[in-house]
């Protein structure tokens, strides 16, 4: 799918949709386009007047600050047109509505399932959270191949005592994100785990790992990572919600692998029933679904 979108030579990222983001894409003066971030290192990183193209490999002379170099908003729209078709306040019967799936998130605690999924529906980042308690949800649209998708992105909780609730819901999910932490050796270990798990309830594993929180300095080598995610099928991609890298790539690439792998998409042309948002309410705590059931036995006529 990546290829689908316009993306940075350098990193591979797909480029950001804003000129003042982290993956603006800039226009060099040889023509080719490469995003703020790599632009930055390639000045840096050059004892040089002059740095070279990653693309056609020619020098280019440095300016003297970003601000000097184009914006490409030509990509910018087209990413816009691609990611952000906003939230539908409403839904006219003569309109197609659209196709919609489930991503689940699964990962210890504090790897950043939460600030992954907070970064892609509401554009920001916030230095501290509040622990998932049990699961929780996001709703993101978007526009692929001519068609609309509302993805229901499951967030859950990564504390030992959650994993029952969590257990209740990955049938339900048509792809999975598996995410680690790579300041944290632990995190990745576990990864096994969570994969192990999400095997036993959902035979089918449509996923992505995800190595978060690659703005810091890591603790996990990326080769390793590769080696996990080679032997169980996976693609595998390293994100920061910090920086906004790689997050809209990684649900282009998942959902990529969800469209793919319904061999009858194609003719999905309306929304599922609006009942799998009720079914998330009713699965947020375990108990309360246990004391629906005793309240029914008591209430019985009979």
């Amino acid at each position: 799918m990546t290829e689908e979108y316009p993306q940075c030579p350098r990193c591979q990222d797909i480029f950001g949709t804003k000129e003042d983001h982290i993956s603006a894409p800039k226009i060099l003066k040889c023509g080719d386009t490469v995003c703020k971030e790599c632009l930055l290192e390639l000045i840096k990183n050059s004892e040089e007047e002059y740095f070279l193209c990653p693309s056609c490999n020619k020098q280019i002379k440095k300016k003297k600050n970003l601000e000097k170099y184009t914006t490409n908003n030509v990509v910018i729209k087209t990413i816009n047109n691609c990611f952000n078709i906003g939230k539908i306040k409403s839904l006219d019967k003569e309109v197609a509505k659209p196709i919609e799936f489930n991503i689940i998130t699964l990962g210890n605690f504090a790897v950043g399932k939460t600030s992954i999924f907070q970064r892609l529906s509401q554009e920001k980042f916030y230095e501290h959270y509040l622990s998932t308690i049990g699961l929780d949800y996001y709703i993101y649209y978007l526009k692929f191949r001519n068609k609309k998708y509302r993805l229901i992105l499951r967030d859950t909780a990564g504390q030992e005592k959650y994993r029952s609730i969590v257990q209740n819901i990955l049938k339900q999910a048509d792809g999975v994100l598996f995410i680690y932490d790579l300041t944290n050796k632990e995190t990745f270990e576990a990864l096994k785990y969570w994969y192990d798990l999400y095997k036993k309830e959902n035979s089918q594993v449509i996923g992505l790992l995800i190595g978060n929180k690659s703005d810091c300095e890591r603790e996990v080598d990326k080769e390793e990572a590769i080696k996990f995610s080679d032997k169980h099928g996976l693609r595998y991609l390293e994100t920061s919600a910090k920086t906004d890298k790689n997050i809209k790539k990684a649900i282009a690439i998942i959902l990529q692998q969800i469209i793919e792998s319904n061999e009858n998409y194609d003719s999905i042309s309306s929304i599922k029933t609006s009942s799998s948002i009720n079914s998330l309410q009713k699965v947020n705590s375990l108990s309360t679904k246990l004391d629906r059931r005793k309240v029914k036995k008591k209430s019985c006529a009979c």
